[in-house]
């Protein structure tokens, strides 16, 4: 019989083994539910990850981005020190808080070249529109692309009719200071339509001085008492046809677009052309302007633009696509083929064969010769222009350096400020 003594040992020795293996197997347990913890945490924040991507492989951004749930990973990655994040979702991570900042800063950059709503701030130069329109192709998401482009494209305008009145002010100013009587009629009301086109209150509150007291010498010797009354008398003159605070060139005075007006009225009523807005272009004048329907007459209320060079047929078209960045864009130019003239968005291969099209790569510059696709990316002039079409005939309004059938070539202001104008669906009628 054992003693006593070694039996107590030993029923130590077995309760001390089973605290032993109760605890390692309470640690591997535990071990074993924070590693599953924290794959399940991974595999979330991978996808988390993922899913702020449009489209992943182009690093294309989503338009509208899960704020709350990624400043959510970023603290867990903040207090986990690394322990619960993988190295690889924490370096994924970085990298969309890259594109993300980037694309704040891109938007904070045109934000500041506002001065309110209605004004641009005075350290605005061509130099810095022209970075931050560079800057912008960095953006892939093409809808926010637009919406920043969009803001730039107004601002651009401002700086461009600021410019554009602050030389004729100055113009005219100084013709004032030499002989008084040199302010006609359609300069006092020319002095007035451009001081109110200034979007930069600097520009503006320099030149309010200088119109005032053209406008009281204007009053006292032409029996006029106020730049209101200047021009409507002009207005007046014209059947009442409007101005508008939009941007016009300086070689475009208020005279000559008024007058230009009343001749497109007539020709568009007798084209049978109804609608509200239309584009006309006379083939005469080398005029293009858009006419907007007031009181029953089409007015031509920005004015009219100089038209560089034009092989656009007489007839109706309608305005199809106001193309900002058609680079990876395609138009079906097969005649033959139900879908002549479709303008496809981002086109491929497998798009195009969709809508009946094969072999369509080419290289063709020239979209009269492209068959049977013309792809855009083949003609860097057209990347910004406004396509047109009827059943039979394709074009563009353009700012391109070539010359092309069913091309019209104008300048490269005229061609933002028109787009920024006109919308599709309208009609352009070539007389």
């Amino acid at each position: 019989m054992k003693d006593k003594k070694d039996l107590k040992s030993k029923t130590k020795s077995e309760h001390y083994l089973l605290v032993s293996a109760g605890i390692v197997g309470a640690i591997t347990a535990a071990i074993f539910f924070i590693m599953l913890s924290r794959g399940v945490v991974n595999a979330v924040v991978t996808s988390k990850i993922s899913s702020q991507y449009q489209d992943k492989e182009l690093e294309v951004l989503k338009t509208n981005l899960d704020y709350p749930t990624l400043n959510f990973i970023g603290r867990v990655i903040k207090v986990s020190d690394g322990h619960v994040i993988t190295p690889s979702n924490i370096k994924k991570y970085q990298q969309l808080e890259d594109y993300i900042q980037a694309r704040k800063n891109r938007a904070k950059d045109v934000a500041a070249l506002y001065d309110g709503k209605n004004n641009y701030q005075d350290d605005v130069t061509s130099q810095k529109i022209n970075d931050l329109d560079a800057a912008l192709l960095k953006e892939k998401n093409q809808d926010v692309y637009q919406k920043q482009r969009n803001k730039l494209d107004t601002i651009q305008i401002w700086f461009e009719q600021t410019e554009d009145a602050d030389k004729y002010l100055d113009k005219t100013w100084q013709e004032f200071n030499n002989d008084n009587s040199s302010l006609s009629f359609k300069k006092i009301s020319m002095v007035n339509t451009y001081f109110k086109l200034i979007k930069n209150k600097t520009i503006e509150n320099r030149w309010n001085e200088a119109v005032n007291k053209m406008d009281q010498y204007f009053s006292k010797h032409q029996g006029e008492s106020s730049r209101v009354e200047a021009v409507k008398q002009e207005l007046e003159a014209l059947r009442s046809a409007p101005l508008t605070e939009k941007y016009t060139p300086a070689n475009v005075d208020i005279v000559s677009s008024l007058n230009f007006s009343s001749g497109a009225s007539d020709s568009l009523t007798q084209a049978g052309i109804t609608g509200k807005t239309a584009l006309y272009y006379n083939t005469s004048t080398n005029k293009l302007a858009l006419m907007t329907k007031v009181n029953g007459k089409y007015v031509a209320e920005d004015g009219y633009i100089n038209v560089t060079s034009s092989q656009v047929g007489s007839g109706k078209y309608t305005i199809k696509k106001l193309i900002s960045n058609g680079n990876s864009d395609a138009i079906i130019t097969d005649n033959t083929n139900s879908n002549y003239g479709q303008y496809v968005t981002n086109a491929s291969d497998s798009d195009l064969e969709d809508l009946g099209i094969t072999n369509p790569d080419n290289t063709t510059a020239d979209f009269n010769s492209a068959t049977p696709v013309f792809w855009l990316k083949n003609n860097s002039d057209l990347n910004k222009s406004i396509y047109f079409t009827n059943s039979s005939t394709l074009g563009f309004i353009y700012a391109g350096s070539s010359s092309y059938n069913e091309g019209m070539q104008i300048s490269s202001s005229d061609l933002s400020n028109l787009m920024s104008q006109i919308s599709t669906g309208i009609t352009f009628y070539v007389n």
